[in-house]
């Protein structure tokens, strides 16, 4: 019979973010969304900015991502991220102070101001507000 669960990490460079068994697992690959089952075909991608949804047996867990790269084998996908939160872990306060600074630098178009660079951080920072509310 067909395993139902396979081990899923996040891991940054500074520490293992989210490590279990779990049923499923929906990314935010940078050409398209894309989920993963017990048994999936090895690849390797990238990842984007976004959601990764956690499905265990009776519990699903949202992480804010900023962008890394991921590894499928049949029962073990490791994602490898510069960050990943957690729902229930992000500071939502923080988040608004970037959102807010980011919108600043575009709006002001100063020549000092690298546009794509504050385009980027106010993707990180509605993203983790989105995510933040699924806790």
């Amino acid at each position: 019979m067909k395993e139902k669960y396979f081990k899923l990490e996040i891991v940054t460079p500074f520490q293992i973010i989210y490590q279990d068994k779990i049923r499923h697992v929906r990314m935010p690959g940078t050409e398209g969304s894309f989920g993963v089952l017990a048994g999936h075909a090895p690849f390797i991608t990238t990842l984007g900015i976004g959601e990764i949804k956690v499905e265990l047996k009776d519990e699903i867990r949202y992480f804010a991502t900023s962008g890394g790269i991921i590894e499928v084998l049949p029962y073990t996908t490791t994602v490898l991220v510069e960050t990943a939160e957690e729902a229930s872990q992000i500071d939502v306060e923080r988040a608004i102070s970037s959102k807010k600074r980011a919108q600043k630098r575009l709006k002001e178009k100063s020549p000092d101001t690298d546009m794509e660079r504050a385009k980027i951080a106010l993707q990180k920072a509605v993203n983790r507000l989105k995510i933040s509310k699924k806790s």
